[in-house]
């Protein structure tokens, strides 16, 4: 397989840089920190329970995209949704994290293993089409936007570890 166009290789490793942000920004929370929700409703344990299922959702959608024949329709994902009805609020911060990591290692591991044409590769969102390599441009953007959001939290709930 040759190797991919610098432009996808920099997309990848952006993406796979995304759990260590995430892992970066927690560092040092402690329980009381981890559980409380700020303004916006979301806790540090909310964020990072999310960030594992948007992963598992983009997982899913990657390896729909590249194995179908024809673009197929990927499943919808309401963040607010799962939250309630998936309980965020009694599940562990460390699996999350935990998840979240590994998926996204076996992700660039898969991608790593296809030339650039299949990142144009395309799948049905809500009746959009997205291309697999706008589902990794998202998650890298996803990681940046809930580790900056985690920082925000801690400080915004006095934690002396923020920042």
């Amino acid at each position: 397989m040759p190797p991919l166009p610098a432009d996808l290789d920099d997309l990848l490793a952006r993406y796979a840089r995304g759990p260590s942000l995430v892992r970066a920004a927690v560092n040092g929370v402690g329980p009381a920190v981890m559980a409380r929700a700020g303004r916006g409703g979301w806790s540090v344990r909310d964020v990072l329970v999310h960030l594992a299922d948007a992963e598992l959702v983009r997982a899913a959608r990657l390896r729909f995209v590249l194995a179908a024949e024809v673009a197929p329709t990927l499943p919808s994902f309401d963040e607010g949704v799962w939250k309630r009805r998936l309980q965020y609020l009694w599940r562990s911060p460390e699996a999350a994290l935990a998840l979240y990591d590994a998926l996204v290692f076996g992700n660039v591991e898969l991608l790593r293993r296809f030339d650039g044409a299949a990142f144009g590769r395309v799948g049905i969102v809500d009746g959009v089409e997205v291309t697999v390599g706008e589902l990794v441009r998202r998650g890298a953007v996803h990681a940046e936007e809930h580790a900056a959001q985690v920082g925000a939290l801690r400080a915004e709930l006095g934690d002396v570890g923020a920042g």
